[in-house]
């Protein structure tokens, strides 16, 4: 039952509660856009009021109501003619094809910001910054937008710990404890390596920043922040992971970005200085 069914299904309302109702009902996609104040403002209630809204759905914050409403605005207003698990046919020119691609990366790139939750963003910006070590724990094809990430940061000296293989995982993750943070990129918590390695980082008290999409994944119960990826494409069933890999990469793109901004002039500088030690013919 999508999140619009379920508001429309519920009873036992106070007047404040059935006013907030009936305008997120009339404003999906404005609610997406607001923190918990401004959709109370517009709403005309109390953010307490929004609180207990969102207790009675059985949802665990603001983000996951804005989450939630983004999903189900998706599947009403989700383009026909686009099929983002088959993309191309036979039939299609190279430019078609092209096209194609193009619509599926801007509404990746749309839903990926509308599932960020700003407050969360702010948070994980501070827990890096403050992290002696960063680890980042990632399979399959998703290891490559991992060891992009810590290419990044290393260009602005930060030494980030990509592990591969499924012990060297297991391994950093018994060997971390509270000064580290480990950023684990699962869309639906289905690996077996990726499960033992947040029980351990769990157990050893390790703040996990889960990268997942919007379906269920075990894992969530594990993460102390969670970031979203636009949540499109069947697991398998695909030509390929189009919309997943640019939703993974701008989320990643957003951490560096997020910690660059931090020390701006800084990281800048550093960047510039190294590159031209690198390339003499510059100075």
């Amino acid at each position: 039952m999508n999140i619009i069914t379920k508001l429309s299904e519920l009873t036992e309302l106070t007047a404040n509660e059935k006013s907030l109702v009936a305008y997120i009902i009339a404003n999906p996609k404005e609610v997406i856009n607001y923190r918990s104040g401004e959709l109370g403002e517009a709403a005309f209630v109390s953010v307490s009021t929004i609180y207990r809204l969102i207790n009675k759905l059985g949802l665990n914050g603001f983000a996951e109501l804005k989450i939630e409403l983004a999903s189900s605005v998706r599947s009403v207003n989700q383009e026909a003619e686009i099929d983002y698990d088959y993309p191309i046919v036979e039939s299609d020119t190279p430019y078609q094809i092209m096209t194609n691609l193009n619509k599926i990366y801007s509404y990746t790139i749309d839903e990926t910001a509308r599932f960020s939750n700003p407050d969360e963003l702010l948070e994980v910006g501070k827990l890096l910054l403050k992290a002696k070590t960063i680890d980042v724990y990632a399979a399959s094809a998703n290891l490559f937008f991992a060891q992009n990430f810590k290419f990044q940061m290393q260009e602005i000296g930060l030494l980030i710990n990509v592990p591969e293989e499924d012990y060297v995982q297991r391994l950093s993750a018994a060997n971390s404890d509270e000064t580290h943070v480990a950023i684990v990129v699962s869309y639906g918590g289905r690996g077996q390596t990726t499960r033992e390695v947040v029980k351990l980082l769990k157990e050893n008290k390790v703040p996990i920043i889960l990268i997942t999409s919007i379906q269920d994944n075990p894992l969530l119960e594990f993460a102390t922040h969670k970031l979203y990826l636009a949540s499109v494409e069947n697991h398998y069933d695909k030509v390929s992971s189009f919309s997943t890999r640019l939703s993974l990469l701008t989320v990643f793109d957003t951490l560096y970005a997020i910690y660059f901004n931090h020390h701006y002039e800084k990281n800048l500088s550093y960047k510039l200085a190294n590159y031209q030690k690198m390339n003499k013919k510059l100075i």
